[in-house]
Order: structure tokens, then C-alpha cells, then sequence
């Protein structure tokens, strides 16, 4: 059996480090694009990717003029656990497209933030598109089980040690 080579960690490294150094940035810049198609892609990239430098201007694109676009910024701040952009997010929850309000719910169910809660349960009580109603009353179901919770990162550690 032939042994692995001691230069591939540092291989693998390497390359890591290059994509990193490498990533195409014009998906920040595609947020402000005019074309509204452009705008959703990019929010859907930068949600997909995991990257928490996209936060502050994925907040700003909850303000689009276009409802896929403030819809599909909701959903990647989601994905990003951002619970910076709980509140931002909370406002959508009053938004005239019932696909933006989903995307706000489904959301705010992934941020974890029992501090939602409230603007969850307003919203709920407003909503009347079936899909719409679903959709909040999951995240108000798991959302409650925070309540009281400092950190809800801190419930998980805790249930790890104690």
C-alpha cells in the first residue's frame, strides 16, 4: 500500500486558501443591480454560500422594490442565522405579497430569535393566505420553546453538558 504523500494537507490548504482569496465578489455588487432578476440571484448566492460579510447589504435588499428580491433577501438571511436581521425581517411579516410574508416567517424560524415572537403572532393573527398562516404558526411553535432563553445557542450547550 502506497503511503499519502506528507505535502497534501498543505496541497489542500493551499487550495482553500486560493478559492477563498479567489471568490467572485460581484454578487455583492449584483444586489444593486437594475435588473431584479440579477438582485434575486445574487441573495441567493450570497444565502447559499454562508457568508456573514453579506449580511449588511442583504438587510438593505429587504427594502426592494421587488417582492422576489425582498422575499429571496429574507430567506438567505435566514440560511445565515442572522439574528441581527430579526427585526428587518419582522417588517416583512406586514408585506402586501404573501410570498414575501412566508419568506419572512420561514426566516425568522431559522434565526431563532424568540425576540420575534410578538411580530409573529401579530402577523398571524392578520394573515389570511393558507400557506402564509402555515408557515408562521411553525415558526411561532418553534420559536416558543426559546422563550426565556438568553442565548438559544446557550440552550444547546447546556443540553450538551447537563
Amino acid at each position: 500500500m502506497e503511503r499519502p504523500s506528507p505535502l497534501l494537507p498543505a496541497k489542500v490548504l493551499f487550495l482553500f486558501v486560493l478559492c477563498l482569496c479567489c471568490q467572485d465578489r460581484s454578487f455583492y455588487s449584483d444586489l444593486n443591480s437594475p435588473d431584479p432578476e440579477t438582485r434575486m440571484r445574487a441573495a441567493e448566492f450570497l444565502g447559499s454560500q454562508r457568508d456573514r460579510l453579506a449580511i449588511p447589504p442583504l438587510i438593505e435588499a429587504l427594502r426592494d422594490s421587488s417582492a422576489e428580491v425582498r422575499a429571496k433577501a429574507g430567506w438567505a438571511l435566514g440560511m445565515l442565522r442572522a439574528k441581527e436581521a430579526a427585526q428587518p425581517i419582522s417588517l416583512l411579516l406586514a408585506d402586501s405579497e404573501s410570498r414575501v410574508r412566508q419568506s419572512a416567517g420561514r426566516a425568522l424560524l431559522m434565526i431563532e430569535e424568540p425576540d420575534a415572537l410578538p411580530s409573529l403572532k401579530k402577523a398571524l393573527v392578520k394573515e389570511t393566505d393558507e400557506w402564509v398562516k402555515r408557515d408562521l404558526e411553525d415558526a411561532i411553535k418553534h420559536l416558543a420553546q426559546f422563550e426565556g432563553e438568553a442565548d438559544v445557542g446557550e440552550a444547546d450547550f447546556r443540553g450538551n453538558w447537563f
